[in-house]
């Protein structure tokens, strides 16, 4: 299917031989991911867009730019270790541990292609090759006001490592200057990476098996949602895996699909054009990112 690189309407958009050329190269992530989750034994999970997209478009959502995946905490902690040997050139495993980026968030790329983000020039060094996302779903405790406390726990900590990793002094105003001396001052005493297992730790505490409800705490708190905008799911929506195609492959999902889009998009068969996430000034499947950034303007690298 997305190796037909012909311009096409897909339900009414139209879907450009660059876009299915960018398809081509996340489905070949895919394929990987999914190739290496299963030579470890580690559950995953079609997420977002992806699982809406193989629900209702049996692949990729017309106007969709990328590929997202969820694994539960455990499995996904084993992959943080095995990644970096995993996958190797031209793939790279992104994570805090292997680049210069911020987060627990995972993404797997292809470093012969690139998809820069107007932050780059924030995250020098970066690889910043086509990528596709792995989430960490985590269980969260049944009290509410332990809930809200790990919650703001994570989301400042979050916070401080973003700022951390672009710091730049900011003289905007008396609560800017405040703001930057209190990032310096607590990158004196802390550990940048320290701070990072200390979240992982805690969230890690959680078992989705002793759990009712769980959420990707991580990247909400990280986004900086705010906790009562947190979509909240239960446990055994993923007790079973099955199958979705998805273009030319075949994509795990939670069998509960229907529970987990209806929670997070309502009557998600009924297309809604949304934006996207992404902030990207320049993609191209046929170059290196480096060779791509030497050729953009300065002006596009805000």
């Amino acid at each position: 299917m997305y190796y037909n690189f012909n311009e096409e309407k897909i339900d009414g958009h139209l879907v450009t031989v660059e876009t299915k050329k960018l398809w081509a190269v996340e489905i070949d992530l895919a394929k990987k991911l999914l190739e290496v989750c299963k030579k470890h034994n580690l559950r995953i999970f079609a997420e977002a867009g992806t699982l809406l997209g193989a629900v209702r478009h049996k692949g990729f959502i017309p106007w969709d730019d990328d590929m997202d995946f969820a694994m539960m905490r455990d499995d996904y902690n084993k992959l943080v270790e095995i990644g970096p040997k995993e996958f190797e050139y031209p793939y790279f495993f992104q994570s805090i541990y292997t680049d210069n980026t911020w987060g627990s968030m995972i993404k797997i790329r292809n470093s012969e292609t690139a998809m820069i983000d107007s932050a780059y020039s924030e995250w020098k060094e970066r690889n910043s090759g086509v990528f596709i996302d792995v989430f960490v779903m985590d269980a969260i405790p049944e009290d509410e006001n332990t809930f809200r406390k790990e919650y703001q726990f994570v989301r400042e900590k979050r916070r401080l490592l973003t700022r951390r990793g672009v710091y730049k002094i900011d003289l905007k105003n008396v609560r800017a200057v405040l703001r930057s001396l209190f990032v310096i001052l607590y990158f004196v005493t802390h550990s940048y990476f320290n701070t990072q297992k200390k979240i992982v730790k805690m969230l890690s505490s959680y078992k989705i098996s002793d759990h009712k409800y769980c959420t990707l705490i991580d990247f909400y708190s990280g986004s900086g949602i705010d906790v009562n905008n947190v979509n909240r799911r239960e446990c055994v929506w993923y007790n079973e895996t099955i199958e979705l195609p998805f273009g030319n492959i075949k994509l795990p999902a939670p069998k509960e699909y229907h529970k987990v889009l209806s929670s997070l998009y309502g009557d998600y068969m009924t297309p809604v054009k949304g934006g996207q996430l992404h902030s990207i000034i320049a993609i191209d499947c046929e170059r290196s990112y480096k060779e791509v950034i030497t050729k953009l303007k300065k002006k596009d690298l805000k």
